[in-house]
Formats: structure tokens, sequence, C-alpha cells
């Protein structure tokens, strides 16, 4: 059977998401079972705000990242501000920085200096910010967001969790389960080429050349990493990535991890990639041009991409306004193995260790994954000024500006979608998830201080000489020995080792 999920439509998908209810590493009911697409949720528990005004006044500052647009600016200051005061007696400023600030830069900068303010992480940031002492134990503290845990699958705060202590909170529910592992395929382009579907890796090779011969000026493959989508055709495991070195084979129940770069499955897959780069499915400026690789997807010049649940659906508006009758299909190239998830939260925020009122930032968190009224209030606006409802929940834009980024708020349980969207992709995206299984690695964070200097090394090692072969800019057979060679002297036995030991000490536990 073929496995393919997404929408037809590019052109047709403008998801609109709602209102809170939040994620784990397993999808969860939301209180109430409200309909996503009925316009209905449970009422805020205090909207009359009995609760806030009986707690003590209290200052918070949200990080966010990105460009703050000009609604954002005004909503900040008046109904967002207005909404949080009385819920939870809190005055809340929202503070924009650029991306290139996240996990590090001014972020870092505001954490040693002491600032007071929230955001969110990743638990490899995580990981090395708690080993500074930077992120507030938020365990104490975690009773203040109860809708949000009645939400939240308990993995998926486990994520988050160094020996036992909460150092993040999860916020988000979307189907996550085999990110990057399906081929999103311009299907209006497969299509033309007269072919239906893509379900191995010879009918997306077939179908490059029949679009090539068609349209010459448009490239294959945007993007320089397919080890997740190819792996039905070089491995018989079903592989999950740690990190850059670190591969888990979740078919066997064991607590072995595999090296990457040292196994014969990269071997393979660097073969595919070499092959892929030479007949020109990945261009040739991409070995020093990638953020070019994205521009061509955004502006219709791309025939697939690497998939997810959302990805037909998600930055649609870009791509559609460049080729209005793009429409864009999910594919596996391969059958058999079950999904992988490594959660289904978006994001999850810290709350930085100089913080006065960390329980009031957690009360926050709890406000953004509450209910259906304050998540399209922040997630959309003012229902008449910014959006409108149809009798079926439908939700039509007045107002395109972001506030709070949809991503993060992103929730499958309350998302409203646009009147085009058809029914059955709803319903496909809503079981994305099904019969997917949670990585055996799911919820463990390595601790690098043991080879914190291996791993600087390593690092240089992987950009320098194991990203070209694993992105097929280099020949496997040329280049691979000397990359091996500084692989070893950068100490990569010594990392693996360390890696081992603990990865197999906290799976013990698990068991």
């Amino acid at each position: 059977m073929i496995k393919k999920k997404g929408w037809l439509s590019l052109l047709l998908a403008t998801v609109f998401l709602v209102s809170g209810c939040s994620q784990g590493n397993n999808e969860s009911a939301t209180p109430g079972n409200t309909d996503s697409n009925s316009g209905t949720g449970t009422a805020p528990a205090t909207a009359g705000g009995s609760e806030g005004t009986a707690l003590a006044p209290a200052k918070l500052k949200i990080v966010l990242y990105g460009d703050e647009s000009n609604r954002m600016k005004e909503l900040a200051k008046t109904e967002f501000y207005d909404v949080v005061k009385k819920e939870i007696n809190a005055e809340v400023e929202f503070q924009f920085l650029p991306w290139t600030e996240y996990g590090g830069g001014k972020t870092d900068l505001m954490l040693s200096t002491g600032e007071d303010f929230a955001t969110y992480t990743d638990a490899n940031y995580m990981v090395k910010s708690v080993a500074k002492g930077l992120y507030t134990d938020l365990t104490p503290y975690i009773p203040a967001a109860a809708d949000l845990s009645a939400t939240v699958d308990e993995a998926s705060f486990r994520a988050f969790q160094l020996d036992g202590k909460q150092y993040a909170v999860p916020v988000g529910n979307k189907p996550n389960s085999a990110e990057f592992y399906s081929v999103l395929v311009r299907q209006d382009l497969l299509e033309e080429a007269g072919m239906t579907q893509v379900t191995s890796l010879a009918e997306l090779e077939q179908f490059y050349d029949k679009a090539h011969a068609l349209h010459p000026e448009l490239i294959g493959y945007a993007n320089t990493d397919a080890r997740r989508m190819l792996q039905y055709d070089f491995t018989d495991k079903n592989l999950y990535w740690q990190n850059d070195f670190i591969a888990l084979d979740e078919s066997a129940k064991d607590d072995q991890i595999i090296s990457w770069f040292e196994s014969p499955e990269f071997k393979t897959y660097a073969g595919l990639m070499h092959g892929w780069y030479k007949k020109g499915i990945i261009p040739k400026y991409a070995a020093t041009n990638v953020p070019q690789l994205q521009s061509d997807w955004n502006s219709g010049k791309a025939m697939f991409w690497a998939g997810t649940a959302a990805r037909p659906f998600e930055g649609a508006a870009t791509i559609s306004q460049a080729v209005p009758e793009a429409k864009l299909v999910n594919y596996f190239l391969g059958t058999g193995r079950p999904k992988i998830s490594r959660g289904t939260y978006s994001t999850a925020f810290f709350v930085s260790a100089a913080a006065k009122d960390p329980e009031r930032y957690v009360m926050f968190f709890n406000l953004l994954q509450k209910n259906q009224e304050l998540y399209d209030l922040f997630a959309y606006g003012i229902e008449g000024t910014d959006y409108t409802l149809d009798e079926s929940g439908r939700l039509t834009k007045i107002n395109t500006d972001s506030l709070i980024p949809d991503w993060l708020l992103m929730n499958k349980n309350f998302m409203r979608f646009d009147n085009t969207v058809p029914d059955d992709f709803i319903a496909d995206y809503k079981a994305w998830d099904d019969g997917a299984i949670i990585s055996k690695g799911a919820g463990f964070n390595f601790d690098n201080t043991p080879v914190k200097n291996e791993e600087t090394k390593l690092n240089g090692v992987f950009t320098e000489y194991l990203a070209p072969i694993g992105s097929g800019f280099s020949d496997y057979d040329s280049a691979y020995p000397k990359a091996l060679e500084r692989l070893k002297a950068a100490g990569i036995d010594k990392y693996i080792a360390e890696y081992q030991k603990q990865f197999s000490a906290w799976y013990a536990k698990q068991q």
C-alpha cells in the first residue's frame, strides 16, 4: 500500500492554528474532547480574572525569534497585555531577536548577565545551559501548568528533564513522526511528467528525468541531506539520528548506538548522494551556496524536498504566490517500517536562572495552550478585526501579520483550517502519527562535559570533511580515508565510548 500523506494542493493551503493543547511524545486528547473545526472549546478557567487578581503583581519578559510584525507590536501593548494581566496578574513584555541569536549569541549573553526572561530551547542547548547553571529548575512549578500538563504526555516532559528535574516546559501538539523521512513532491510536475505517484528511489529519479526534460531550469532536490528519506534503499535498519554522529536502530531492542560515519550504511548513502550530485538532482551550486536551495524551493524552482506531516501546508503562502498551480504530496520510498517520533511537542520554554518569579512564567506557558479562546487570541488576534470564522469554524485571515509564531503554538486538536482545505486532508493529517513509535532514545540528553574538547574537534571535521561526503559533493572512495583519519585524530572513539556509556546507563533505567 502506498504511504501517501498530505493534501493535494499547496494553493489550498493556509493552515490556521488555534487554541491550546499541548504536546508530547505521543498525541494527547484535549480536555472536553473539542472538535478543532467546530469553533467551540473550553472557556478560560480564569475568564473573570479571579485567579489573576489573587496573585501578587509580576513582570515577565518573553523572548521570541524572527521578525516582529506591526500588529504583534500593537497587540502586545493592548489585548495580549490585558489578558495576561487579567489571567495571572502579570505584565508581559515580548522581545523579538533574530534567529541568529537563538541557542547562543545574545541569548547566551542575556543568560550570563542575569536577565529575567523566558524563551524556547532544544534539548542540546538545554544540556549545555543547565551545566552552566543558567536555567531554573521548574519542577516545583509544574502544577501551575495544570491545563497544559493535562494535554501533554509524560514522554514530552521527560525530553526536557535532567536527573529527574524539569528544565523546560513543552508546548504544542502536532504530528511529528517520520520528520524528513518522506519525500515532498511537486505533484503538479509529477502529473505533467505523466506519472501519478512516487514509491521508490527509482521512481523518484524517473520523475526527475522526465520533469528535467520538460523544465531544465528547475532543480531536483532542494536540500543536501536525504539520509532519512533514502534509508529504504541503503539499509534494512530503521535508523533514527540522535545527532550528526550517532544513530540508533529502532528495529533492534537494545541499547547499542551506531557511529554513523564509520558505518557501512554511511558508505552506501554517500554513494547515492554523489550519484545525485553528478546527475544534477542536487545542483552544483549547493556545494558553496546551501541557502539558495531554500530560496529555490520557496519560489517554486525545485521538484521535491524532505517532507513532514505539516510541510504540505507550512509555508504554503510563499510558494503558492510564486506558483499558484503548485500541488504537494508526501510519499514514502518504501514500506514496512514504523514511523519514528521524537514527540509531538513544537518546542519547550525555559526560564532564566535569574528570574524572580519562575512560577508566573509557567502560568504564562499554560495560557498559550489553555483553551480555544486564548489560543485564538495569541495566534490570530481579534475576531472581526484580524480574522473571521464561518459557521463550521473555518478561519479566514483579515490581517496576515504574524503574531506569536504559528509553528510554536501548533496543536492538531485545535487547529483551524481555511475553508478550501479538504476534509480528507484534515483527517489524514490528524492520523499521521497512527502506528508511530517513540524513539528509544527519546528523553536521553547527553552530557558532553567529559568529551567537550573532542566534540569541538569532531564538529570541525564534520564541517570540513564529512558533510561534503554526505552531501554528495565529494566522492566517498577518494575523500573518506582522509576524513576517517581526521575523525580518529579528533577523538571519535572516546566520544562514541562516552556516549555509549551514558546511553546504556540511561536505557537500563527505562526498562
